[in-house]
C-alpha cells in the first residue's frame, strides 16, 4: 500500500508564503497598475499583499529581474499607468489624481509600435517624482484658457554621440508637433512645431569649459490663427530650466540658458538622448500667461 502523501504536497504552498517570497509580486509586475488594484479587491489577503508597507520592496525585487535598460514605469497616451514598481500603491493614486487635475495632454512621438504616441517612460523614482511634483504645481495655477502638453525633444543615439565627440559642434532635436484646438471653432486648429537647438557658445573666462546655448526653433507661427505665449518647463529630477517665449512667431528664440559639458542636462543627454518638457500655451487674446514660480518670469 502507498504511504501517506507528503505534508508539503497535501497542503500546497500557502498564499501568505507566496506573498512573503515575492512570487505573487513577480506575477503582478506584468500587469497595468489598475489591474493590480482589481486583483487586490479579490480578498483581504491580496489587498494586504499589494498595499502593505513591505509590498514596494517586493515589487523592487521583482523589477530587478527586468532586462538592463528596461523601463521601470510607464504612462500611456490612452491613460494606462504602470507605476507599482516605483511607487507605493497609495502614492500611485495621488499621482493619478494629480495628473488628472493638471489637465495635461501627452504629446509623445509616434513609432511603428505606438501609432498614437509612445508611453511616457520612467527609469527611476526620481523621474516619476519630478513628474508628479510638476502635476501638483500645475493644479495650483489651473486656467481654462491655457493648454498644457508634455512632450519630449529627442535625438538619435548616434547623433548625440557625434555631438559630444566633436568639439565645437551643434545639434538639433527632432521636430515636435503640437495641435492646439480653437476654442471658438471646433473645426479649426493650429499646428505648431518646435525644435531644441544646442549651439556652441564662446567662453570668455579661462576655465576652458565647453559651453552650449539652448535656442528654440518655432515653426508654423506665421500661419497660425492665434499668437501664443509659451512657457517651457523641463521635467527632470536633477535640474530645472524655465523658458518664457512671449511670442511664438519668432522663428528662432535664443534663450538665456547656457550649459557647460558637466551640467546635469548635458550628462542626461549622454545617458538618454531626450529632453522632457511641459509646454504651457495661451493665446495673447486670453490675457497674460501666469508663471509657475518666481524664476519663470
Amino acid at each position: 500500500p502507498r504511504g501517506p502523501a507528503s505534508p508539503s504536497f497535501s497542503r500546497g504552498m500557502k498564499f501568505d508564503m507566496l506573498a512573503q517570497r515575492g512570487v505573487l509580486h513577480h506575477a503582478l509586475l506584468g500587469l497595468w497598475t489598475k489591474d493590480v488594484v482589481r486583483v487586490s479587491q479579490c480578498s483581504a489577503g491580496l489587498r494586504d499583499a499589494v498595499f502593505a508597507p513591505d509590498a514596494l520592496p517586493l515589487f523592487h525585487i521583482a523589477a530587478s529581474g527586468l532586462p538592463i535598460g528596461a523601463a521601470r514605469g510607464l504612462q500611456t497616451r490612452e491613460g494606462q499607468m504602470w507605476l507599482h514598481a516605483l511607487l507605493p500603491m497609495n502614492s500611485v493614486k495621488k499621482y493619478v489624481l494629480a495628473w488628472r487635475g493638471a489637465k495635461v495632454q501627452l504629446a509623445t512621438k509616434c513609432s511603428g509600435e505606438y501609432m498614437w504616441g509612445e508611453p511616457l517612460r520612467f527609469d527611476s523614482y526620481g523621474d516619476v517624482e519630478a513628474a508628479g511634483v510638476m502635476w501638483l504645481e500645475l493644479q495650483e495655477i489651473t486656467d481654462d484658457s491655457t493648454v498644457n502638453f508634455v512632450t519630449e525633444f529627442t535625438w538619435r543615439p548616434e547623433t548625440m554621440q557625434s555631438f559630444f565627440k566633436e568639439s565645437g559642434s551643434a545639434t538639433n532635436s527632432a521636430l515636435v508637433k503640437l495641435t492646439v484646438d480653437d476654442p471658438a471653432d471646433e473645426n479649426n486648429e493650429d499646428e505648431l512645431r518646435f525644435r531644441v537647438n544646442l549651439n556652441p557658445e564662446e567662453n570668455s573666462d579661462s576655465s576652458g569649459m565647453k559651453l552650449h546655448r539652448m535656442s528654440l526653433q518655432l515653426v508654423g507661427g506665421k500661419t497660425s490663427t492665434y499668437v501664443y505665449q509659451i512657457f517651457f518647463h523641463t521635467i527632470d529630477p536633477t535640474y530645472q530650466v524655465h523658458i518664457n517665449v512671449p511670442d511664438h512667431r519668432q522663428p528662432i528664440f535664443p534663450t538665456k540658458e547656457v550649459f557647460h559639458q558637466w551640467h546635469p542636462l548635458m550628462a542626461g543627454l549622454k545617458a538618454r538622448p531626450r529632453l522632457r518638457f511641459l509646454l504651457r500655451l495661451k493665446s495673447s487674446d486670453s490675457g497674460p500667461l501666469d508663471a509657475m514660480c518666481g524664476c519663470c518670469g
